[in-house]
């Protein structure tokens, strides 16, 4: 089975720490008859080295990994971004006799950006395969509800027609997000096949840690109990309620401290709204294995979201992933629904955006025991080796695909 996954995100091995899309090829093109041409683009999230041309190509097997040339704009929603989304579409209608010659069976077009769509309808009706669209984030929905655009946006409106438009054609919808079916089918009017494909673990990359000494400009003292957050410092991630919880603890409990590793573009605010604060200490970002690392170090590792109703769709984030592989007890802040930190037994989740209930976690893990905690934390790495790993998941998934082919004869 020849398999086209098109998504515009990308990020290969080669050019910075991998993700979801380039580790479900990866063990995709391993199954039996498989190959697979994965599609995606230049963008911030990767330095890809320039080049001539339309695309630069990649092997790996029956993998065949292709990066298209296009613009590099900062991250977040605006016009750039928007010009970006344009210029990717262009580039696979410019690519289109590569992927015909590649004769796919089935093509896969994921959610950002969401005029792939588009693209994905063009390729099934002109190559005569079924669609499957990957929901990665619920958009323009997400953008609406965490950027606050107004649902009556002109390019908000495009998008939801085109979004409506995509689900209709739909031979399948795949998602990380549990429920995101209900959302789907209300916008499509109709019941599209759907299929949960969580975020997971390449246990193969996750086994290859390095060290970093950059923690090490943190002193932690005897009876210290460290609290660790890993990933942007933005507007998406709800970290006021960390920094309000970390003020009241800072009094009461002054040997609890706060460890946020990684960059954003509320990091500076942050850094001087909280700098008399003795017990949150910032670092930066650091490499996806180097992080592995430093995560053990943590008592427990803290995860917040904001309170909207987009979550009640569910989530299924990478850093959960990152979480349970350092085997760590698990805080976090949401009132979505489906967890799968409480389905794993490896932590403790309180209301979203609620500081008076993040304090409580927070002192409930500082009265357990060492052994407590570990057994924890061991909790959640055995659930992710057994439940999560992209080797298991994608073997799932191929075998929905084929499905998916017989029914489309």
């Amino acid at each position: 089975m020849r398999i086209a996954y098109i998504s515009k995100y990308t990020i290969l091995p080669q050019y910075r720490a991998p993700n979801r899309q380039y580790f479900i090829s990866k063990y995709l093109s391993r199954q039996p008859g498989a190959e697979v041409l994965l599609i995606g683009s230049k963008s911030t999230l990767a330095a890809v080295p320039d080049f001539k041309g339309l695309f630069l190509s990649v092997k790996e097997g029956n993998l065949e990994m292709i990066t298209l040339q296009g613009p590099v704009v900062d991250p977040g929603f605006n016009v750039k971004r928007l010009w970006s989304w344009l210029v990717f579409e262009f580039n696979i209608f410019r690519l289109r006799k590569k992927i015909r010659s590649f004769k796919p069976d089935v093509v896969i077009v994921s959610s950002l950006s969401i005029l792939t769509f588009l693209t994905g309808i063009f390729l099934k009706r002109w190559l005569k395969i079924p669609l499957v669209l990957e929901i990665r984030d619920i958009h323009p929905l997400t953008i609406v509800e965490v950027g606050n655009f107004s649902p009556n946006n002109p390019a908000i409106r495009v998008l939801k027609g085109i979004e409506k438009w995509g689900y209709r054609n739909a031979d399948l919808i795949v998602s990380s997000i549990p429920h995101v079916y209900k959302h789907v089918n209300m916008v499509a009017k109709k019941d599209v096949p759907f299929y949960w494909f969580p975020q997971g673990a390449d246990m193969d990359y996750y086994s290859k840690t390095e060290l970093s000494d950059k923690i090490e400009m943190f002193q932690r003292n005897p009876g210290d109990f460290i609290i660790g957050y890993a990933g942007t410092i933005g507007k998406a991630n709800a970290l006021d309620v960390i920094f309000d919880a970390a003020a009241i603890l800072n009094i009461s409990h002054p040997h609890i401290k706060f460890v946020f590793i990684g960059d954003g573009p509320l990091k500076n605010l942050f850094t001087e709204k909280y700098k008399d604060l003795h017990n949150i200490i910032f670092v930066p970002a650091i490499s996806k294995t180097a992080l592995q690392n430093e995560l053990t170090k943590m008592d427990i590792l803290i995860n917040t979201w904001l309170d909207i109703p987009i979550y009640k769709f569910g989530i299924s984030p990478n850093k959960w992933i990152d979480y349970m592989y350092a085997a760590r007890p698990v805080l976090v802040g949401f009132s979505g629904d489906t967890c799968i930190i409480e389905d794993a037994g490896c932590g403790i989740v309180v209301p979203a955006e609620n500081s008076a209930e993040l304090v409580k976690g927070i002192i409930r893990f500082t009265e357990m025991t060492t052994d407590q905690l570990t057994e924890m934390g061991q909790r959640g790495k055995e659930y992710l080796e057994k439940n999560l790993s992209y080797e298991t998941l994608s073997a799932g998934f191929y075998k929905r695909l084929l499905a998916l082919q017989n029914e489309n004869k």
